[in-house]
């Protein structure tokens, strides 16, 4: 009866309330003290205790009510109670958690606790299941959040779920998750295997769709021999996908090579890839952007259809593999807000490029 009363009182609009409105709202409820009369002594108590406590504090000028023992029939509310209890979380609750949760965020922002509850609960049940299956990052994501997206694309999902397990200070591992590399497309040589252990292969890495097509019919045709493995970069793409590598057998000892349009989004593609994944060391194809220039020209490149401020620095390190000649050029093409795609080269130039080779 003491939570039902104490419910009553925090949803009670005014600062003084009367037993005789508790009685009816516990009536409304279904506890009827005057139907039920051996109600009255729990009923009693309860009123009692919360006077202790200083929840209800009893009015001078309030009549004794006799058939309740003498309480007082009317009370101020001490609204101070119930804010500290909305400012705590219940020790019970606590308890009841894993000690792998760090609570100290949650204690501290209780709003928070709440929004979040239902999912640091899923969370806790999680974490005490010693026999729970390791998961991909999306499916434990939509078990925990109702949203696959929630942990590994939260600015994408409904929920934050990544943000709750920093606060937690928990990883994907500690809910028995792990996230999976989007795959990207890949053609590999006959050859790619049994090399493995030999020597150290070639890997070209190719920024769009047709000169993909092209390089892989060279490749699987045996007219481009030095090419082990063709990745489809796919744009920007290929920096979020590149981690696949390890799925398909690529060791950081391999010749990673990297070919793209000649245009500062190119050169930036690069310039990430190669800094996110350092221990690869993988450089522009020297080899191919110069038959590309040449082929084409520099009086030939086009301008960009979206112009952008040009940062010279943001060229390093992808400039700093050419010769000086060569450099000048590209910082040429570059300034002057042109580029070359790199659909210049096509079907037609395969047998020249098997004579000069990747590198």
């Amino acid at each position: 009866m003491e939570e039902q009363v104490l419910e009553i009182l925090e949803q009670y609009a005014k600062k003084r309330v009367e037993i005789k409105y508790i009685v009816g709202e516990l009536k409304n409820g279904g506890i009827n003290l005057i139907s039920d009369p051996w109600l009255n002594r729990p009923f009693i108590d309860v009123i009692k205790k919360l006077i202790d406590e200083n929840v209800l504090v009893p009015l001078k000028s309030a009549k004794k009510l006799q058939q309740y023992e003498g309480l007082p029939s009317k009370y101020e509310i001490n609204r101070h109670y119930f804010r500290q209890c909305d400012e705590e979380i219940p020790a019970e609750e606590l308890r009841g958690l894993s000690c792998k949760l760090n609570m100290s965020y949650y204690l501290k922002h209780i709003e928070e606790y709440r929004a979040h509850r239902e999912f640091i609960r899923r969370i806790n049940d999680l974490m005490m299941d010693n026999d729970c299956e390791v998961l991909t990052a999306n499916e434990r994501s939509y078990l925990i959040f109702g949203d696959e997206k929630a942990i590994t694309s939260p600015k994408n999902a409904s929920i934050d779920g990544e943000i709750i397990l920093n606060r937690l200070n928990l990883t994907i591992k500690d809910i028995k998750a792990e996230k999976k590399p989007e795959p990207f497309f890949y053609i590999k040589a006959k050859e790619y295997e049994s090399l493995s252990d030999i020597l150290a292969r070639k890997i070209l890495i190719v920024e769009n769709k047709d000169t993909f097509w092209t390089f892989m019919d060279a490749t699987l045709s045996r007219e481009l021999t030095d090419i082990h493995l063709l990745i489809y970069g796919e744009g920007n793409a290929v920096v979020s996908k590149f981690e696949f590598i390890q799925m398909v057998g690529g060791k950081t000892t391999d010749h990673y090579y990297y070919f793209g349009d000649m245009d500062q989004e190119g050169i930036l593609i690069f310039n990430r890839l190669r800094s996110t994944f350092s221990e690869y060391n993988i450089r522009p194809a020297v080899s191919l952007y110069e038959y590309m220039l040449n082929k084409s020209g520099q009086e030939n490149a086009k301008p960009l259809r979206k112009c952008r401020k040009i940062n010279e620095e943001s060229l390093s390190p992808f400039i700093d593999f050419f010769s000086h000649e060569t450099r000048k050029v590209i910082e040429e093409i570059i300034s002057a807000q042109k580029y070359i795609p790199q659909e210049v080269v096509n079907k037609t130039d395969m047998r020249r490029l098997r004579m000069i080779g990747i590198r």
